[in-house]
This record gives C-alpha cells, sequence and structure tokens, in this order.
C-alpha cells in the first residue's frame, strides 16, 4: 500500500478533514526496539541500503515490515496516518541526510530505521 501526504504550513502532516496528527515518541521508540531485535537476530544481514532507501521512497516501507520482517517488529499500534506521517519524514531524511555522515548506519538498514526513529523522536517537542 503507498501512502502519500500533503504538509500543512505548520510542518504536521495534513490528512482528509484537515485532522493533523503526531506520532507518539512511545510508539516510535516501540518500533525501535522492535527493529533493534531485529537487528540482533541476525535474521535480516542481508537487508541492503538499497533495498530500505527504496521502500522508504516509494511509500511501501510499512509493507516490507510486515512482509520482510514478519513478527519481529510490531507496527500494529502504527495507524494509517501514523504510518503516512513516518513515510513523509523519512523521505525527506532518505533525501538530505548523508546517512553514513550523521547517523553512522553503513552495514546494515536496519540500523538506518532505527537512525530515521531517533531523528524523529529528536525532533519531536512535547
Amino acid at each position: 500500500m503507498r501512502i502519500s501526504v500533503h504538509m500543512s504550513a505548520s510542518g504536521l502532516a495534513a490528512y482528509p478533514g484537515g485532522r493533523r496528527i503526531r506520532v507518539e515518541i512511545v510508539f516510535l521508540t516501540g518500533v525501535a526496539f522492535g527493529l533493534n531485535h531485529a537487528l540482533d537476530s541476525g535474521r535480516y544481514d542481508d537487508v541492503s541500503v538499497y533495498e530500505v532507501k527504496r521502500q522508504v521512497w516509494d511509500g511501501t516501507v510499512f509493507d516490507f515490515f510486515e512482509r520482510r520482517l514478519g513478527r519481529d517488529v510490531d507496527v500494529s499500534l502504527l495507524h494509517n496516518d501514523d504510518r503516512a506521517e513516518l513515510v513523509r519524514e523519512w523521505q525527506g531524511y532518505a533525501d538530505a541526510i548523508d546517512e553514513e555522515g550523521k547517523y553512522g548506519a553503513v552495514r546494515n538498514r536496519l540500523c538506518l530505521l532505527i537512525a530515521y526513529l531517533l531523528e524523529g523522536i529528536q525532533q519531536r517537542k512535547e
């Protein structure tokens, strides 16, 4: 499922009906813990830079989570609007940030997704 969103002037994602959301930090950390578990399992050492970035750019990264990472990463608490917000954020990071230089994510791209989650947490203000 491809997800697309439109940005509002405030930097929050705008959805049909003008609803605006921010994914809660508790959900972001939960996904990061799941990715950390998947990374530690060693079952995803073959995940490539291209594979992850392609999924982010195509807006299909959550399909990738469900198809490729299965039960190791639970994204069930993220609703479609939460996922759309994260896809938008991650697409911006993929286009603008040197992930090797800033995040140190070189060998395993699950590390890149963890870095994207941490970047999103860092940019959120309570």
